[in-house]
């Protein structure tokens, strides 16, 4: 570790030096380590070492949150998968009597938990996600749920965002983010943060309960079109 806070991964290799390799040391090297390292390079990624293409969206908050007009860059990296959903939901459904995020150390479980993307508040300040899953609806359009290690707004100068009406957020520990788009991947989005959070550990879904008279908390929210080279 750095002391800039950075960690620096050293690539580790092979260095021979120039006028010292003899004639057999040459051959081992041709005959023996070029071939494995081809078959190294040329094996495929176990299944867990791969993931899904990065995906983009934005949006920009409303005056309905009381951080208004700060502009989200959300980058889902990989969807949870359905085998692990559950797990996750249980983990962040709160006991009877309990309001969500509270009892036990949620924010340390969910940050031990795999990071599948990153929501970006501006900068370089950004909240790792745990939970991203979607679904399709009939008319082509999309519903897309994410969910943070943290609640957004936690290091800002105001602390986590919370309604303009003055209601808090529904969970303590983390932001639940659920986005709506049309088949032509425009949309709207709305936060936890001013909304109460329905969960279905069984199903392994997590959503924002009645969603539909909720406030619109993100607006002009879009998907990103994949860079030319990927299309």
């Amino acid at each position: 570790m750095h002391t800039d806070g950075r960690e620096y991964f050293p690539v580790y290799g092979t260095t021979l030096s120039q006028g010292y390799v003899m004639s057999a040391s040459a051959a081992f090297v041709n005959r023996v380590v070029v071939p494995a390292l081809l078959l190294a390079v040329a094996a495929p990624l176990p299944a867990a070492a791969q993931s899904d293409e990065l995906e983009t969206f934005r949006g920009t908050t409303t005056g309905a949150v009381s951080a208004e007009g700060v502009e989200l860059r959300i980058n889902v990296l990989r969807w949870t998968a359905e085998e692990d959903r559950g797990a996750i939901v249980s983990l962040i459904t709160p006991a009877p009597g309990q309001a969500a995020g509270e009892g036990e150390d949620i924010e340390s479980a969910l940050q031990e938990l795999q990071t599948v993307g990153f929501i970006w508040t501006g900068g370089s300040l950004g909240y790792a996600l745990k939970y991203a899953h979607r679904t399709e609806d009939e008319d082509g359009g999309e519903r897309i749920v994410l969910v943070t290690d943290r609640p957004l707004g936690q290091w800002d100068r105001g602390g986590p965002w919370t309604g303009s009406d003055g209601s808090g957020p529904a969970a303590a520990a983390f932001t639940v983010v659920e986005l709506h788009l049309d088949a032509q991947d425009q949309g709207e989005g709305k936060l936890s943060s001013a909304a109460p959070i329905e969960f279905n550990a069984p199903a392994g879904t997590v959503r924002l309960a009645d969603y539909a008279s909720a406030a619109v908390h993100l607006e002009n929210v879009y998907r990103e079109p994949p860079p030319y080279s990927a299309r």
